[in-house]
């Protein structure tokens, strides 16, 4: 490949980055404008993370839509046979949700913890036919703020595990676009493995580090870190371009089913995209025989 055709072809996936990048610094700044001269609240200026949310909804309130208009792999698919009581991870206001199937959903709770996307998420799981089974829960996906959500929305009860979840709850867990930012990544992942059901599914859709060892290429992966330098975890709302997700589902427990693929390996934000299912409690011989006695 020339150079000229490798900057038509090549270029635009690499500097594509640079736009969303560039509308969330935006966002950031009319955000600040927006608490210090309309809400005349400047102290809030103080408390960053808080901060960094709203500009962060600023920006999925805007673009989250069109953002998720198209998505790679089967993942439309695979939302469209969740069943059971769901977990959705991360659903910011609700874009993804006309891709489920409400008459294959007992329940389903959505753990968000960006409070200005919460009015929108409400409003499109009425739109989408879900009414009362959605349960939006002001949290993020980390067990020490989803596990006290849960306990409080009566699903989950942790009395005498010391505040821990030791026991499947969920038919199905979904990811989508939200692993990428989630605080202590391993552990968030192996607390999910400890909420799903033996037998239940993952379904995962996840930009990751780019595999510029196998399929991936170095210049994407050097543009990972470039982007990273220049703010791209602070003005996204702590999202992450450099994870090994694929890794940290993978060790997060066991599994009867690693069904994930690259989409996009070659490019700055490549995904993962598939489902995973829980390895099935099994009961050995001698146990098996005492329970039949």
């Amino acid at each position: 490949m020339t150079a000229y055709q490798w900057l038509g072809e090549r270029a635009p996936t690499l500097l594509r980055p640079a736009i969303l990048l560039l509308l969330s610094a935006y966002h950031f700044i009319m955000t600040i404008l927006e608490v210090v001269f309309v809400e005349r609240r400047p102290f809030a200026l103080f408390n960053l993370t808080q901060l960094r949310y709203k500009s962060f909804a600023r920006v999925w309130n805007n673009n989250g839509e069109m953002m998720s208009a198209e998505m790679p792999g089967p993942l439309f698919q695979l939302l469209s046979t969740c069943k059971g009581v769901v977990l959705d991870i991360g659903p910011g206001s609700g874009e993804i949700l006309p891709r489920f199937n409400p008459n294959l959903i007992s329940a389903m709770y959505g753990a968000e913890p960006a409070v200005d996307l919460h009015s929108g998420l409400r409003r499109r799981a009425q739109e989408t036919g879900f009414g009362a089974k959605y349960h939006a829960l002001l949290c993020g996906a980390e067990p020490e703020s989803l596990i006290p959500a849960l306990h409080k929305s009566g699903i989950l009860d942790v009395s005498g595990k010391g505040g821990l979840a030791s026991e499947g709850i969920f038919d199905e867990i979904c990811c989508v676009r939200v692993l990428c930012g989630v605080p202590h990544p391993q552990q968030t992942i192996t607390g999910l493995y400890n909420l799903l059901k033996p037998g239940g599914r993952m379904v995962v859709c996840e930009h990751v580090a780019n595999p510029w060892r196998t399929e991936g290429r170095v210049v994407a992966r050097f543009m990972q870190l470039v982007y990273t330098l220049l703010g791209w975890p602070f003005f996204m709302g702590g999202c992450e371009l450099q994870r090994h997700t694929w890794d940290y589902l993978r060790d997060a427990g066991k599994w009867d089913k690693f069904d994930l693929k690259y989409y996009g390996p070659q490019d700055c934000i490549p995904f993962v995209v598939g489902e995973l299912i829980k390895k099935s409690v099994s009961l050995d011989k001698s146990y098996a025989e005492a329970v039949q006695k």
